[in-house]
């Protein structure tokens, strides 16, 4: 288990210097490579005042592509029988997806004061969540992590859709 978690650390490490775009960095560390053994994917942002959908963003953490296909999202703790599926799309270390979230497309939106609960398909715990208070995201602003898919929630104003936050 260490040598593989010394190894995990070390791509991380390589795969983060490799990156020179800003638009493509993600700081890793060793807490979130134990994240990434439970859950290769983070949610980065969320934007329930989002126009013209609610929003959210995912990001790739771990040092491989993962499938998007296998990822569920919801509103509500514990009811994954209710998820919505994200798309089969295949996302690289680091990438970004932004998902947008509505009542017609996904039968629920994302409200002022509420939680968004990401799971692996088949699964019944999820496997990383986000929760915010009314007021926490305004119109125009989100509820992103600071440092990228690693870092505690706050306020971004301007909301940073597609973009490191």
């Amino acid at each position: 288990m260490r040598s593989t978690l010394v190894s995990v650390l070390v791509t991380l490490a390589a795969c983060s210097e490799a990156r020179s775009s800003p638009d493509a960095a993600v700081t890793v560390d060793a807490a979130a490579v134990d994240a990434a053994e439970r859950c290769p994917l983070a949610i980065n942002e969320v934007a329930p005042a989002g126009f013209p959908n609610d929003w959210f963003e995912v990001v790739n953490i771990s040092a491989a592509p993962v499938d998007l296909g296998g990822f569920r999202f919801i509103d509500e703790a514990n009811d994954p029988t209710t998820t919505a599926p994200l798309p089969p799309t295949v996302l690289a270390p680091g990438a970004r997806h932004v998902q947008e979230v509505s009542d017609a497309q996904n039968g629920f939106g994302l409200g002022a004061g509420d939680a968004l609960y990401l799971y692996r398909t088949g699964a019944t715990v999820p496997c990383d969540s986000a929760d915010w208070a009314s007021g926490d995201a305004p119109d125009g602003s989100s509820w992103a992590r600071v440092p990228d898919g690693t870092g505690p929630f706050a306020t971004a104003t301007p909301d940073t859709r597609g973009v490191p936050n």
